[in-house]
């Protein structure tokens, strides 16, 4: 797998999510998956996997983490 398709992937995440707004979280690509920060619980069903690959869910992280900064 690429590194641009794993990085599509994980934008796609985000948009799916709602992330794009830099405040509320992103989601990070690893090597294994995807690593999503959100700043408050997930309102809906957290899913183990997206496009076939883990994810993590990293809830109630800082404000400044939540926008990688």
């Amino acid at each position: 797998m690429s590194d641009s398709y794993m990085q599509e992937q994980g934008e796609a995440l985000a948009q799916h999510l709602r992330l794009n707004d830099g405040k509320s979280g992103y989601v990070e690509v690893t090597a294994e998956g995807f690593i999503v920060y959100i700043r408050r619980k997930f309102a809906g069903k957290q899913f183990p996997t997206w496009d076939g690959l883990p994810v993590e869910w990293r809830e109630n992280v800082g404000s400044n983490k939540a926008a990688n900064r």
